[in-house]
């Protein structure tokens, strides 16, 4: 049975192909801003921030895609492996980012509310596959060159990105208002954020979860401070 699918595949308009995942997206620490540095920030401007962001390589289309019933939205879909001709991707569902490109509707070309495993974007020529999924071990590939697309590295939230920061949120006498909130994903969890007074007449120093920030102005506009320590800094 194997044998006589490959052969089908071999003499059919549809590519056979396998979906590459041995792609991983990079996370990097992030700490802004530069210890020791002075900085200035509006209301409702963050102060200090520190965690993990993920950065990760993908296509870029700008027009609807129909390829044979499998419709595409406009978006940026996320790299998930690549080989020598194709780069492999995923996209948008529930909870991810509105920027992704989605599956608007999936006919039925792999059968009916089938989505396509993965959508794969040629190299070296104008070429958008929707991958199909596997049968008998072989996977189905269906493509269309009608629409142009580039290939670019974003920033983006995944669920196992998490920061830390502090917002500048105002003056009232000698006493000002810090926000503290942590993100986890792109979701700020409200039981992880917390509103703080300092007052100036007693120290300029205000201090954190071991962020520590040296206050030499502010105003109900804006504080200047320096940085002596970000949340995991010494």
């Amino acid at each position: 049975m194997k044998v006589y699918f490959a052969t089908l595949c071999m003499l059919s308009i549809v590519g056979c192909t396998t979906i590459q995942t041995n792609y991983v997206p990079e996370t990097r620490q992030i700490s802004f801003p530069q210890i020791g540095s002075e900085q200035t920030a509006s209301i409702g401007e963050e102060m200090v921030k520190q965690g993990t962001a993920t950065t990760t390589n993908g296509a870029v289309t700008n027009r609807e895609n129909n390829i044979r019933g499998v419709v595409l939205s406009p978006g940026f879909y996320p790299q998930i492996g690549e080989d020598e001709n194709y780069i492999y991707t995923t996209f948008g569902g529930a909870g991810s980012p509105s920027e992704f490109g989605r599956v608007i509707t999936t006919g039925n070309l792999f059968g009916s509310n089938v989505l396509p495993q993965s959508i794969r974007f040629a190299k070296n020529k104008q070429e958008t596959c929707a991958v199909g999924p596997s049968t008998y071990g072989i996977t189905s590939a269906n493509c269309d060159s009608e629409f142009s697309y580039r290939f670019e590295k974003r920033p983006i939230v995944s669920a196992n990105n998490f920061q830390q920061t502090l917002i500048y949120s105002g003056r009232v006498g000698n006493r000002i208002r810090i926000s503290y909130r942590e993100f986890s994903g792109s979701t700020a969890r409200p039981a992880f954020s917390n509103e703080a007074e300092y007052d100036l007449s007693e120290s300029e120093f205000i201090a954190y979860r071991g962020a520590r920030l040296r206050v030499l102005n502010a105003n109900n506009e804006s504080i200047t401070y320096v940085v002596e320590s970000n949340f995991n800094t010494q």
